[in-house]
């Protein structure tokens, strides 16, 4: 018996069924969203649908490489052991990816271009997780294979992003969209080959959750950085209070509408899977499931903030169109991969988020006419009123 293996010749620091989240994958998790933050203020400063599209291209970037992470810590602890230190350089780099994102399209003013020192920080994300991935895999033959397997695309897509930084500009923007569906597409394939194992459901389900949670946090940050100086001591806005409250209640209504919805039946389904089939149940569900309901929370964000700002500005003017299109594109998204998440982890389409996403697609064109205030309550009453309708749903299918 060795230092990292018990009596049975299972790893100490092996992930069981039961484990929970631990601290310190929740310090991992806020450094993730801080990458995802910056995200947003690359797009608030260039709001035109180039920033937004290269917004969309990073949040693919850094969703892919999280989940790796998930699948990771669901295998062996990170907080034990030599793991620990590959975790810490991981952070280390995803710090300086969210430190480079503003800059990621600018042209270089010193000697090392944002774009570049962003494609060497993801290289070392994803090197990390597989390094501890491919050490830890034990004798698991089918898992070191299908790491061997997955090492392929992650190799050509490490070297587009490369070239793509070097290069700049819109090839820059083509070499990265490359890079993720090389890396994405035959990952997804790959995962056919049933290589993975998910040791801990609960575990697995509440990273997930807890990253939500943790977005959530940073648009209800966004809300207190867009109304900005109209809610100094001396001059409080009651315009000001409302606009809050109505941001707040946005946030609120994502929460209610996955906490109190789909994700209670997804979590038992996983829970009663087979171990055979869990892996394909949380690769649909929450690692594809769970991109549109955490990229829409970031346009969510963005759209909070650039309509508080109008708001702070000019509270009768009509929205600004990148405004609108943030926060109704974002709820869509999320409403309608919410419905979707269902889908997919429990077999059944959960109507309610579907038919309020759609409703927000049109409220989003109605909105361009309004002003910011006006826009962002009818917002706030849609995501409210499909919180509860999911809510409701969900309980009536539980009996």
């Amino acid at each position: 018996m060795n230092a990292v293996t018990g009596a049975t010749g299972e790893r100490a620091d092996a992930r069981r069924d039961g484990d929970r989240v631990t601290m310190f994958e929740i310090f991992f998790d806020l450094v993730f969203v801080l990458a995802l933050m910056r995200v947003v203020d690359l797009m608030e400063a260039q709001p035109t649908p180039a920033g937004f599209g290269r917004g969309v291209l990073l949040l693919l970037l850094l969703w892919w490489a999280w989940c790796a992470y998930i699948w990771l810590g669901n295998r062996v602890r990170l907080d034990r052991g030599r793991v620990v230190v590959a975790i810490l350089v991981a952070m280390c780099a995803l710090f300086v990816a969210a430190l480079a994102i503003p800059g990621a399209w600018e042209s270089p003013a010193g000697t090392l271009s944002p774009a570049l020192v962003l494609a060497v920080a993801f290289i070392v994300v994803r090197a990390s997780y597989f390094a501890v991935f491919l050490s830890t895999s034990g004798r698991d033959r089918r898992l070191r294979t299908q790491l061997l397997i997955d090492a392929i695309p992650q190799t050509g897509s490490s070297a587009l992003l490369i070239v793509g930084a070097v290069l700049g500009g819109d090839l820059q923007s083509v070499c990265w969209a490359v890079a993720f569906g090389l890396d994405f597409g035959v990952g997804w394939l790959a995962s056919r080959y049933n290589g993975w194992r998910v040791a801990s459901p609960a575990h697995f389900v509440e990273r997930h959750g807890l990253v939500l949670i943790i977005a959530l946090g940073e648009t209800v940050l966004s809300s207190g950085a867009g109304l900005g100086s109209t809610m100094r001591d001396s001059a409080v806005e009651p315009r000001s209070i409302a606009a809050a409250l109505l941001a707040f209640a946005i946030v609120l209504g994502i929460w209610w509408s996955y906490f109190r919805g789909p994700s209670i039946a997804a979590h038992r389904a996983l829970l009663r899977a087979a171990p055979a089939r869990r892996p394909a149940l949380a690769r649909d569900g929450y690692t594809l499931g769970h991109l549109p309901l955490v990229a829409g929370t970031v346009f969510v964000a963005l759209g909070v903030r650039l309509l508080l700002e109008d708001i702070a500005v000019a509270p009768a003017a009509p929205a600004h169109w990148g405004a609108i299109a943030a926060l109704s594109g974002g709820l869509a998204c999320y409403l309608l991969g919410l419905g979707l998440f269902a889908r997919l982890a429990t077999g059944a389409w959960s109507r309610a988020p579907l038919i309020a996403g759609v409703l927000t697609i049109v409220l989003g064109a109605v909105a361009l006419g309004l002003a910011s205030l006006a826009a962002l309550a009818l917002s706030a009453a849609l995501v409210v009123i499909a919180a509860l309708a999911t809510a409701s749903q969900t309980r009536r299918t539980a009996v």
